[in-house]
C-alpha cells in the first residue's frame, strides 16, 4: 500500500443501520477481510415485526455466510399460494413446486428471526447498539461522522442502511419525500391451526386485504386497509377499528378477528415506498429501504435489500479508497434497472390487491380466476432469473 490508499482490511467502512441490509453487508465484508463498523439505533432488536418472504436470491446469500441452517430452523417453505375473495371464495390456488425446482425454495420467516440469524453472522465487536449519527461532513476522500453518543470517526465510506426513515439520507441528501400509497396495515400472531403449513392464504377484498403466512411453528396475520395518510391508530381503540374495517369478510377472517386480544403486541405502519434518482453522494451510499424502499405487497423487499448489500460488498472488494467512486458507480449500474422494475411491479400489485371500488374488485376477482399457473410462474421467473 502506498500513500493514503486503503483497501481490504484497511478500508474504513461505516454501516449505519443494523437491519437486514446492514447486517448482510457487514457479514459479507467481514468474510472478505474488511473490518466494518455497524451502528444500530435500537438498544435491542425487540420482538415486533412482520413475516417476510425470502426468495432464493436472498436465502442463497445466507448459504455463502454459512447461516442457511439458521434460516431453515426459523422458516417455513412456501409451497402453495391461495387467493380468496372478500367473502372467502377461492379465486385461485398456485403451487410453487416448479419454481422451487428451477430456482430454489422461497421461505416465510418472521423479520426478527431473520435479523437474529444475520446478527449471528457478524462479530460482536463490529456491531454497536443504541447508536446512530447526528452529523456527516464530507471532505476530500473521506467522511467525518458524529455519533449520538458524542464520539466521532472518519471513514472512507458511509453506508446508509437505516431504513425508510433514514437519518443518513436526511443528513446527506436532504428532504426526500416518501410516496404514500393509501394503505395502512397491522401484523400479529394467530392460532397456527387456522392454516396449513407451507400455504400462504390471501383474502383480496374491496379496499381491504388479509394475509395468513406460516413461519416455523407460528402463523402470522397481516391486514391492510385503504386509509388517508396519517390516520390515527390509538392502541386502546385498535381492536375496535380493525373489527370495523374487516367485519363482513368471509373465509378465515372471522376466526382471525376472534383471535385478536393484545393490541400492544401488534405491529402497525402505513405503506410508503421511495424512489430516488441518486443513491450515492461522494463518500455516502444508500442501500435497502434507505435508498429504494419497496411496498410489502410484492413480498421481495428483504431479498432486494440483501441483493443490494451483496452487490455493494462485491464492488468494494474490487476497489480501494482511491478509486471508490468507480466502485460505487458500478454498484448503481448493476442495481438500478432491477430495483426500478421490482418497485413498479410492487406498486401495480398493491393497486390490484387493495382496489377500493366494488365493481373493479369484482372484475379483478374474475381476472384472478383465469390467471393461470403458467402466467404466475412467468411473473416470478422474471424476478428469479435476473442477474443481480
Amino acid at each position: 500500500m502506498t500513500g493514503d490508499v486503503r483497501y481490504g482490511n484497511d478500508m474504513r467502512v461505516l454501516i449505519v443501520g443494523g437491519g437486514i441490509a446492514g447486517l448482510t453487508l457487514g457479514a459479507l465484508l467481514e468474510q472478505r477481510g474488511f473490518s466494518p463498523h455497524i451502528v444500530e439505533k435500537t438498544v435491542d432488536y425487540g420482538g415486533l415485526g412482520y413475516t417476510l418472504a425470502l426468495w432464493p436470491a436472498g436465502s442463497n446469500i445466507l448459504k455463502g455466510l454459512g447461516m442457511y441452517g439458521g434460516l431453515l430452523g426459523n422458516a417455513d417453505q412456501l409451497r402453495t399460494y391461495t387467493l380468496l375473495s372478500d367473502r372467502g371464495k377461492q379465486l385461485h390456488s398456485y403451487h410453487m413446486s416448479d419454481l422451487a425446482a428451477d430456482y430454489g425454495p422461497t421461505y416465510l420467516i418472521w423479520r426478527p428471526d431473520l435479523v437474529d440469524v444475520l446478527q449471528r453472522s457478524v462479530s460482536d465487536e463490529a456491531l454497536r447498539m443504541g447508536t446512530s449519527v447526528t452529523a456527516i461532513e464530507q471532505g476530500e476522500g473521506s467522511a467525518s461522522v458524529t455519533f449520538t453518543d458524542g464520539t466521532t470517526g472518519t471513514y472512507d465510506l458511509v453506508v446508509g442502511a437505516d431504513g425508510i426513515h433514514s437519518r443518513v439520507r436526511e443528513l446527506v441528501f436532504g428532504d426526500v419525500p416518501l410516496t404514500y400509497h393509501g394503505m395502512t396495515g397491522w401484523a400479529f400472531w394467530v392460532d397456527p391451526s387456522l392454516a396449513t403449513p407451507g400455504e400462504a392464504i390471501e383474502h383480496w377484498g374491496d379496499g381491504r386485504f388479509v394475509g395468513l403466512y406460516p413461519t416455523d411453528d407460528k402463523l402470522a396475520c397481516f391486514m391492510a386497509v385503504t386509509a388517508p395518510e396519517g390516520s390515527p391508530d390509538p392502541v386502546d381503540q385498535r381492536l375496535d377499528r380493525i373489527r370495523e374495517c374487516f367485519g363482513g369478510m368471509g373465509g378465515l377472517v372471522p376466526d382471525v378477528l376472534n383471535e385478536m386480544d393484545d393490541p400492544e403486541e401488534m405491529w402497525h405502519d402505513d405503506f410508503y415506498d421511495l424512489q430516488m434518482d441518486e443513491w450515492v453522494r461522494d463518500r455516502v451510499v444508500l442501500i435497502g429501504d434507505a435508498g429504494h424502499a419497496i411496498l410489502p405487497t410484492a413480498g421481495v423487499g428483504a431479498s432486494m435489500a440483501m441483493e443490494s448489500a451483496t452487490v455493494l460488498a462485491d464492488e468494494l472488494t474490487r476497489t480501494d479508497s482511491a478509486y471508490l467512486e468507480q466502485g460505487l458507480e458500478h454498484y448503481v449500474a448493476r442495481r438500478r434497472d432491477r430495483v426500478d422494475t421490482v418497485q413498479k411491479k410492487s406498486r401495480q400489485l398493491g393497486s390490484v390487491a387493495l382496489v377500493d371500488n366494488s365493481l373493479l374488485a369484482s372484475l379483478r376477482d374474475q381476472s384472478v380466476k383465469f390467471y393461470s399457473q403458467t402466467r404466475m410462474e412467468k411473473y416470478y421467473e422474471d424476478f428469479l432469473s435476473s442477474e443481480i
